[in-house]
């Protein structure tokens, strides 16, 4: 059954501010188009997906993960499941249903596919497209141990929360620079930091569910 929530966040897709293009870390640093923490500009866009997976439960939540420590990319940070095409995925939707199968275990047949938010630029030369998908019920999760050290949910309401959408000051090599963050907490009750190209995302989502 498709609840008021379901509906709004399938109309908040087709509002103007959900499919534009953002360059999200120039949005925040004008004088810079990409992060101090590259030597040099990234040479050409790196494409991939990531999937805002909802989970249709009385109180919505998401499904995010902490990467691995030793993954060669995002290392140790909060992420939604995603990552670059392969040749065999259709399109960015196929991208992102593959990626959270092979990161938290959630084949293609546990989502209900709303759609697609437009293209989001970060800093380490990254255009990511956003997938919202309806996980149904009760699908249960399970870490790829090689990709991902947790799995955790934060309650949908907390990332749509305006208030809850900040910029935080960082700093590399004497370089300081701001990210977009959402300080919030999980359904365990654990402080979670999500910040940089994830939270630019869900700043996207929170906007345009506001904005319908």
């Amino acid at each position: 059954m498709i609840n008021e929530w379901q509906s709004r966040l399938r109309v908040s897709l087709q509002a103007p501010i959900a499919r534009r293009e953002r360059q999200l870390f120039h949005e925040l640093n004008p004088a810079r188009d990409y992060s101090p923490i590259l030597k040099a500009p990234p040479t050409e866009p790196r494409p991939a997906a990531v999937m805002i997976g909802v989970r249709d439960i009385v109180d919505p939540t998401v499904v995010l993960t902490l990467r691995s420590p030793s993954m060669p990319s995002h290392a140790g940070q909060i992420s939604l499941p995603g990552g670059t095409p392969k040749p065999t995925d259709a399109d960015f939707v196929a991208t992102a249903l593959r990626e959270s199968e092979e990161e938290v275990g959630l084949a293609a047949d546990a989502f209900d596919v709303l759609g697609t938010m437009g293209p989001h630029h970060g800093g380490l030369g990254y255009v990511v497209t956003p997938v919202i998908g309806i996980i149904h019920g009760e699908a249960e999760v399970e870490a790829c141990p090689r990709e991902v050290a947790e799995v955790f949910e934060v309650p949908l309401a907390s990332l749509l929360n305006p208030e809850n959408h900040i910029i935080q000051k960082r700093q590399f090599n004497d370089i300081p620079y701001d990210m977009f963050a959402v300080p919030v907490y999980d359904t365990q009750g654990e402080h979670r930091n999500i910040w940089g190209l994830t939270a630019g995302i869900l700043k996207t989502l929170s906007d345009a569910y506001h904005d319908t």
